[in-house]
């Protein structure tokens, strides 16, 4: 039964993700005229005449927290964002493996619908396994240019050609509809017998790994690449000093941009010349895009990460040079800051999530976020005694809506320490050392095979200094210390 046309050209999405957590890693994007590509990331190839390929991976966690935060579906987050900068002929597909998302995308150019696809989705995904062998040869012919263009090795495009009417022979022959019919076929086989590269497209049309496995991605540079460089008239070592004029810098560098506040940076690379003409390249992520316009007068964040990567270069450089007669700061002569990785986001984009406010301010969180060595970790409170299985991880931003009341547990908690060993530490029966009992408690002991060592008795211990441990005895005399109190 053929799709009627309303069903064709709406945006469509039954079922959108099959796993939680699932994210596409890319998508494949059509638009006749020109348009932004780096509307969703910064990394992005041309595929073809207005044909591009974006790499989501680079800002998952960006959109991923969007998505939350707006309690949305992947496809009202993205619908509005593609419209704005391609109109609404656009064709967006979105998947684990960019050949998969050109293989439908062929599909959707072939029947003329527009809007935005999943491949994660239920209808999409049974679509695709019925794409026949035209949409699978078609896009080989651009795979075959970018392979020439490159010089890949071993690749010679008339072999490559002949291995396909091979290939086109032998599936007539044995009178096989479509590709998908043959998916279980091993890609080892289909290379023994049709060569390298077919053996390769077979594995990336089925595969469900978002790695590339020798797919011919190259990037496209974003022109112009913003830059500053300083030559330093006297060698500097102190960060005090590095930071002012890196925040001129910075300043410098944002001039660059025009005042364009769509311009976000995910990524620049910091080339500093040493006082012994030793040159170190070191890169400024971020993990949400960010700002600099945003930023200044101050470009906190970017100064934060130029600090952590001073003081670890601090830090490697006197273990390695330990037995020279250098500096114990080796000084900096020069540098040059270059921005790598842009994206563009719409201001749409942030008036749609200001309209979205919570209790939370997100933005001050994302900044927070740029700002700190580590990644933020999130925990949701679980309905367990023991406990170490009373708090599970969740993704920062993540809503989950308790099945259960929480003041109980709550209340519970108030004896509790703060601090939680990763695992419990055996230690010797504590005797007659001062000890105040708490509470019994006990998991699902019928699930185990040890009914006695899922029962605890817990206590406060404290040793002859006064300090205070969190304690537990289980019901074979066995103790374990899994917590300290401050």
């Amino acid at each position: 039964m053929g799709l009627t046309t309303e069903m064709q050209t709406r945006v469509i999405d039954l079922a959108e993700l099959s796993a939680q957590g699932e994210f596409p890693a890319y998508a494949a994007i059509y638009c006749p005229d020109s348009g932004n590509p780096f509307a969703l990331s910064p990394t992005v190839m041309r595929w073809g005449e207005g044909i591009f390929l974006s790499r989501l991976d680079t800002c998952r966690s960006f959109w991923l927290e969007q998505k939350k935060k707006l309690r949305c579906k992947l496809v009202e987050l993205f619908d509005p964002l593609l419209r704005h900068h391609y109109g609404t002929d656009y064709v967006a597909v979105f998947g684990q493996h960019p050949w998969q998302c050109l293989l439908y995308l062929d599909y959707r150019l072939r029947h003329r619908t527009q809007g935005l696809y999943l491949l994660q989705g239920r209808l999409d995904r049974n679509i695709y396994k019925t794409l026949d062998w035209e949409c699978w040869f078609n896009p080989q012919a651009l795979l075959a240019r970018h392979l020439q263009a490159l010089n890949i090795r071993g690749f010679r495009e008339d072999a490559f050609r002949a291995r396909q009417a091979q290939m086109r022979r032998f599936i007539e022959r044995i009178g096989v509809a479509n590709p998908h019919e043959m998916h279980a076929a091993d890609a080892n086989s289909i290379q023994r017998r049709f060569g390298k590269w077919l053996g390769m497209i077979w594995r990336w049309s089925f595969t469900d790994c978002s790695e590339l496995q020798s797919f011919p991605w190259v990037s496209l540079r974003q022109e112009p690449i913003p830059a500053v460089k300083r030559d330093l008239e006297y060698p500097v070592n102190q960060w005090s000093c590095i930071e002012v004029l890196l925040r001129e810098d910075l300043e410098r560098l944002c001039d660059q941009f025009k005042h364009d506040e769509t311009q976000h940076i995910n990524r620049m690379c910091w080339e500093i010349t040493l006082f012994n003409q030793q040159r170190v390249t070191v890169d400024l992520s971020f993990r949400h895009p960010y700002s600099l316009h945003r930023d200044r007068p101050g470009f906190d964040t970017a100064l934060y990460q130029a600090r952590y990567i001073y003081d670890a270069l601090m830090q490697q450089l006197q273990a390695r040079d330990s037995d020279l007669d250098l500096p114990e700061s080796m000084p900096f002569i020069c540098w040059r800051i270059e921005v790598r990785e842009r994206v563009m986001l719409a201001p749409l984009l942030w008036d749609l999530f200001a309209q979205q406010a919570d209790e939370i301010d997100y933005q001050r969180v994302k900044a927070l976020q740029n700002k700190l060595p580590l990644a933020f970790e999130c925990y949701h409170a679980d309905a367990c005694f023991f406990p170490e299985q009373s708090f599970s991880a969740v993704a920062v931003g993540d809503f989950q809506q308790a099945d259960f009341d929480h003041y109980p547990w709550s209340c519970g908690a108030s004896n509790k320490p703060l601090f939680y060993y990763q695992s419990a530490q055996p230690i010797e029966n504590p005797g007659r050392m001062q000890k105040f009992f708490l509470e019994r408690n006990a998991n699902q002991w019928w699930l185990g095979e040890d009914a006695l060592q899922s029962i605890r008795d817990y206590f406060i211990l404290k040793d002859r200094h006064g300090r205070s441990s969190w304690v537990y005895r289980t019901q074979d005399g066995a103790w374990f210390k899994q917590g300290e109190f401050c």
